[in-house]
């Protein structure tokens, strides 16, 4: 049984131009909705990018209480919350920015990539201060649908 499909070449000079425009303008928006590396607003990965940002706007607030509540039970069960805030206040190098990048995930591991805006109080003799930006990659990991971050060390 091999059927033969016959395109109808009359209906589609019908339409006209206009007609043939619009249907592959419509494809065309189709295929590139399809073809979006964006991951969807409740995705798992989405979700790690938005907990990464939060975590860093909490972190430039100065509320080490709520960034802290982002890092990762294993890393929590060996610094306390005033180990970290002692770790963000002594460094000389102060993030005044962080905006997200880009993100991958495999499986259950992401890395998010952010830009990073700081500023060094006296560096060197001679000047109070430097003003830089960097791009910075952080490690984490989803356990239990939650995002966690996994910090060096």
């Amino acid at each position: 049984m091999h059927k033969t499909i016959k395109l109808n070449f009359a209906a589609w000079r019908r339409l006209g131009k206009p007609g043939l425009l619009l249907v592959c303008m419509l494809a065309g928006l189709f295929l590139s909705a399809c073809a979006s590396k964006a991951p969807a607003p409740d995705s798992p990965e989405s979700t790690i990018a938005e907990r990464a940002q939060d975590r860093w706007d909490a972190l430039l607030a100065g509320d080490f209480e709520t960034a802290y509540g982002f890092y990762s039970p294993g890393y929590r069960s060996t610094a306390s919350m005033i180990d970290l805030t002692f770790e963000y206040r002594s460094r000389r190098v102060r993030w005044t920015s962080a905006q997200y990048k880009e993100h991958s995930c495999l499986e259950n591991a992401c890395k998010v990539v952010f830009d990073m805006g700081y500023t060094i109080n006296k560096p060197v003799p001679g000047l109070n201060k430097w003003d830089g930006s960097d791009v910075i990659e952080e490690n984490w990991v989803r356990t239990d649908g939650q995002g966690w971050l996994l910090p060096k060390k």
